[in-house]
């Protein structure tokens, strides 16, 4: 099931449903982000270019972009209390990956509005790249 949401309407604590998927997306280990990584860590095989660690970090990255696309807009404010990415495999370069974001829990602690949302990622032949939580103190 994916929440009904209006592209223009800001994502509110209220519109958290746990078990619901917030939506999917896809993302590509292409050249531009490899050229990104490789100009903050270096380009050579010391460096963990064009190997696990390059992987590693750009599923972070891929996991953090389909939160930003898909939960999107957001109030102003929203602090990221914590992440965790579970590796069971690394997206390979040229692949492009299916990601789906879901609200697992939402709480209200000491009066702070927590919202933890799951992030999947499927590979080729539908291969499991990672999951992922983020958890949030939401704003409004």
């Amino acid at each position: 099931m994916t929440i009904p949401h209006s592209p223009r309407k800001v994502f509110l604590f209220d519109d958290f449903v746990p078990g619901t998927v917030l939506g999917e997306g896809t993302e590509t280990y292409d050249a531009d982000q490899v050229k990104r990584w490789q100009s903050l860590f270096g380009n050579t095989d010391a460096d963990g270019a064009s190997g696990p660690a390059e992987q590693a970090s750009l599923a972070t990255v891929m996991m953090m972009r389909a939160y930003l696309n898909i939960v999107a807009p957001r109030p102003p404010g929203n602090i990221h209390a914590g992440q965790n990415l579970n590796l069971r495999g690394l997206p390979r370069p040229r692949e492009t990956v299916r990601l789906a974001v879901r609200c697992i829990d939402k709480a209200l602690r000491r009066e702070r509005r927590f919202v933890e949302l799951g992030v999947t990622c499927n590979g080729d032949d539908d291969r499991d790249i990672f999951s992922g939580k983020l958890t949030l103190i939401w704003a409004a």
